[in-house]
């Protein structure tokens, strides 16, 4: 077995000879290392040993330093400040003082709802620190977080993948929207109106309009599609330049309702909600930059808007 007293210095014992070197003194430098004069000892003599040097010797009332240990102070100064500063830096983390780039994936629905509020608490919280929304789907963003592309991933994603962690941010609700003076439509359709009329759909919440064409096979109609598109943020003026009606998340209508003439729609059955969660992966669940964001986004994830008495959910 190896004898401990002969291995490599340790952090401990270099902190004690630089120690010495300062103060002179044993009483001194056990003080200042808040030790034991013989513990203090205990690392010299493990110094003492390992490199075959006294280290230091009596001179009058002070114990100076032997050529050796005189050359050692630089190195183990070197040492200390590269523990000291950057190792121990890395558990450490400073909103207010980092430039960092925080990366998030998110679908369109995240980047027009989400990402304005995350950047406002961002910029008071971390002024000077970046924000990078990507776009990003559910096949290939479990390989980006992995690398370290993206941090964190905000959204719906029905089955994700094992090495992942998650929190669940808020449910996402639906609503039918329409232009505000439709000639046709009033404050509720049925289920048999919704499938005669003409409409917009998004193929961004797919889980929704196949619950949708479900209802509606099941009383024997079916969706009347006239227009798709990928661009959530478009409905709502799209339905307010025509007579289409769409789905959109509540939050999309609250939004945009200010700036486009639109009203909600009463259906006679409940549109589902989705959970919205935020993702990570395990590799970064201790990272403090990481754990600093995932809250930050937390925060924002859950201040929902109130609903006034006509914006109350469909029964």
């Amino acid at each position: 077995m190896n004898n401990p007293d002969n291995q490599d210095p340790q952090i401990a014992d270099l902190r004690a000879v630089l120690a010495l070197i300062e103060d002179g003194t044993v009483t001194r430098a056990a003080r200042r290392l808040g030790l034991t004069q013989s513990a203090l000892s205990y690392h010299l003599d493990r110094m003492r040993k390992r490199f075959a040097d006294p280290l230091f010797v009596r001179v009058g009332n002070r114990m100076a330093p032997t050529p050796f240990a005189q050359g050692l102070a630089e190195p183990a100064a070197r040492v200390l400040r590269i523990v000291e500063t950057e190792i121990a830096g890395l558990a450490r983390f400073d909103p207010a003082l980092t430039d960092r780039e925080f990366r998030i994936g998110v679908n369109e629905i995240g980047a027009i709802v989400l990402v304005p509020k995350l950047m406002k608490r961002l910029a008071e919280v971390a002024p000077h620190a970046r924000l990078a929304p990507t776009q990003v789907s559910a096949d290939t963003m479990a390989a980006a977080l992995e690398s370290g592309e993206l941090d964190i991933v905000a959204g719906h994603v029905p089955r994700p993948h094992d090495a992942l962690l998650r929190q669940h941010l808020y449910r996402r609700a639906y609503v039918c929207v329409a232009r505000r003076d439709h000639p046709r439509i009033g404050d509720t359709m049925t289920l048999r109106e919704f499938g005669r009329t003409p409409q917009v759909q998004s193929s961004s919440v797919p889980i929704t309009f196949a619950w949708i064409n479900d209802q509606l096979r099941k009383h024997g109609g079916h969706s009347l599609v006239r227009l798709t598109t990928e661009h959530v943020a478009a409905i709502p003026f799209i339905v307010a330049a025509s007579d289409l009606i769409a789905i959109i998340p509540d939050e999309v209508y609250h939004l945009f309702r200010p700036i486009a003439s639109i009203k909600k729609v009463r259906l006679p059955l409940r549109i589902p909600a989705i959970d919205v969660h935020q993702y990570w992966h395990s590799r970064v669940a201790g990272d403090p930059a990481n754990r600093f964001f995932r809250s930050l986004v937390y925060a924002v994830g859950c201040e929902r808007q109130p609903a006034s008495p006509g914006d109350l959910s469909y029964t």
